[in-house]
């Protein structure tokens, strides 16, 4: 494993750390927003938009983890019946083909409108929301990046059992 391969590593068990607290705290959230509502009868618009973050940031930051753990959507079908060495050279054509180009449109698309939210430290449409939508719109462009970082240390695994055992 290369330093490359070791730091995208690094970074995606402290993804996956703070996947657990997010998720964790999402989940004491809708508790607290149920017992409210139907014992107080109090509703907050902050807490149901807190939630709705925390649930885009466990998918947002969650994909490229999920890519790392091999437990994204495949068709095993026709994969599982190919030999090692073609299940490699299918997914370094994967790695080359799809997702690093999507990876890369992803940032690429979404640059302007986060930086047009942060220009104006864009805030909720919602009276009593978070103004907190331009953090939340910034999800976009990290989660290609950490898409893009775990595609390279994918692709550069696959070429080493190439190298190594063909």
């Amino acid at each position: 494993m290369n330093n490359f391969q070791l730091l995208t590593e690094q970074i995606m068990n402290i993804i996956s750390k703070l996947l657990v607290y997010i998720l964790l705290s999402m989940i004491g959230l809708v508790i607290l927003t149920i017992f409210l509502r139907y014992f107080f009868s109090i509703g907050s618009i902050s807490i149901q938009e807190l939630i709705m973050y925390f649930h885009a940031s466990i998918f947002m930051l969650g994909i490229s983890y999920t890519y790392k753990e091999n437990s994204h959507v495949k068709i095993d079908i026709f994969y599982n019946k190919l030999s090692e060495k073609n299940k490699t050279i299918l997914s370094l054509i994967g790695v080359i083909l799809l997702i690093i180009p999507f990876a890369i449109f992803i940032i690429f698309i979404s640059f302007d409108m986060v930086s047009s939210s942060w220009s104006i430290f864009e805030g909720s449409s919602e009276a009593g929301g978070l103004d907190l939508v331009f953090i939340l719109k910034s999800l976009i462009p990290l989660s290609g990046f950490l898409i893009l970082l775990q595609a390279l240390s994918e692709l550069f695994k696959n070429l080493q059992i190439l190298k190594n055992e063909y």
